[in-house]
C-alpha cells in the first residue's frame, strides 16, 4: 500500500472538534487503503500554523508519502495564502491531498493535478477565512457589548492561584514535563493550550 499521514489539528476554543475524534475518523475511513505511516495531531491556530504545515511537507518528502489526508482544509490552514502554498508544494512532489469532508483528491490517478478539485479546495480555503474572520468579529462585538454593560474582562481581583494548587489542577501536564515531551505532544496528550503547558513548565524550571 502506498504510504500516508494524517493531519488532525484543533484550536484550543474550537470546542466541536478534537484531535483524537479525527484521527480515529480517518484512520478509520483510509486505514486499509494506505500505509499510515505517522500523524500529526496538535492544537493550534489555523492562523499560526505555518511552522507545523512545513515540518510536515518535510517529513512526507523525506519519506516518500503519497498521500496527505485531512478531514477539511481548515486543518492544514485557515489562511487562503497558506492552504495556496501548502498545496503547491504538494504538487510540486506529486503528493496527493485527501480531504475527507468533500472525497477530494488533488491529483489524478496517473499522478497529474486534478484542475478540477484545486479550484475547488481553492473556493473552500476561502469560505474556511471568511467563517474565521466573521467568528472574530462576532467574539469582538460581544466583548464591546459586556464592557459597554458594565462587564469586565481578565482575571477577578484576588483570583491568582499559588504554584502549588496550579500545579495540582495541571498534574497531566506536571507528569509529561518530567518525561521531557515536547511542548506540542503534551499539548496533544493533554489536549490543553500551548499558553498552559509553557506556564506550567517555566514553573516547574523555576522550582528546579
Amino acid at each position: 500500500m502506498e504510504k500516508a499521514i494524517i493531519i488532525s489539528r484543533c484550536s484550543t476554543n474550537e470546542n466541536r472538534q478534537d484531535v483524537t475524534r479525527q484521527s480515529q475518523e480517518l484512520t478509520s475511513n483510509y486505514g486499509n487503503t494506505y500505509n499510515i505511516i505517522k500523524e500529526f495531531s496538535y492544537y493550534k491556530s489555523g492562523t499560526k500554523n505555518d511552522e507545523v504545515n512545513a515540518e510536515i511537507l518535510e517529513y512526507a518528502i523525506a519519506n516518500n508519502v503519497k498521500h496527505i489526508i485531512a478531514l477539511e482544509t481548515s486543518r492544514i490552514s485557515r489562511k487562503i495564502s497558506s492552504f495556496a502554498l501548502f498545496l503547491e508544494k504538494c504538487n510540486e512532489n506529486r503528493i496527493n491531498i485527501i480531504i475527507d469532508n468533500f472525497k477530494l483528491h488533488t491529483l489524478l490517478e496517473n499522478g497529474e493535478v486534478n484542475g478540477m478539485v484545486q479550484t475547488m479546495l481553492s473556493i473552500a480555503s476561502a469560505f474556511a477565512s471568511s467563517e474565521l474572520r466573521l467568528l472574530k468579529s462576532r467574539l469582538d462585538s460581544g466583548r464591546a457589548k459586556y464592557i459597554k454593560d458594565g462587564g469586565k474582562l481578565g482575571r477577578t481581583t484576588g483570583s491568582t492561584k499559588g504554584v502549588k494548587q496550579l500545579l495540582n489542577e495541571h498534574s497531566d501536564i506536571v507528569k509529561f514535563v518530567k518525561q521531557n515531551h515536547s511542548v506540542r505532544n503534551i499539548m496533544t496528550l493533554t489536549g490543553k493550550s500551548s499558553g498552559t503547558v509553557q506556564k506550567i513548565r517555566k514553573i516547574l524550571i523555576n522550582v528546579a
